[in-house]
């Protein structure tokens, strides 16, 4: 239960100090504003997309696991359409810079990602260890 608990905490640390990064960058003129929203627009994107994927994880785990499969793997496909639609849609209507706007998506997806493995893999051990 431990690492579960730090595994939240470095979750809300990580992003909460990305985002003031990002704040802080922009107030001290080293990102213009085009740069901080397109930015911005990423993280929020992962990180809508981290918590429709841990809710579908929260909500599976109790189940057996043909049910855990199809809600993980289907939860996957339904996050990917949502990621690619809200992607289109934003650099079709809005003003984004490009590369800051897709960097942010790399990196903030990748960090969740880990975070999405690792708690599996704690629920993992601690199914077996009951």
């Amino acid at each position: 239960m431990i690492r579960e608990k730090s595994l939240r905490l470095l979750t809300v640390f990580v992003t909460l100090s990305s985002l003031l990064l990002f704040f802080i960058l922009y107030l001290t003129s080293v990102w213009n504003y085009t740069l901080f929203y397109s930015t911005l627009f990423g993280a929020i994107i992962v990180i809508l997309n981290f918590m429709i994927g841990f809710l579908f994880i929260k909500f599976s785990l109790s189940r057996s696991n043909r049910i855990f499969q199809i809600m993980l793997w289907g939860g996957m496909l339904f996050r990917l359409i949502f990621i690619l639609f809200l992607v289109l849609i934003l650099l079709k209507f809005l003003e984004l810079n490009t590369i800051g706007f897709i960097f942010s998506i790399l990196f903030f997806y990748v960090f969740y990602l880990i975070i999405e493995i690792l708690y599996l893999n704690f629920k993992k051990i601690e199914h077996f260890e009951r």
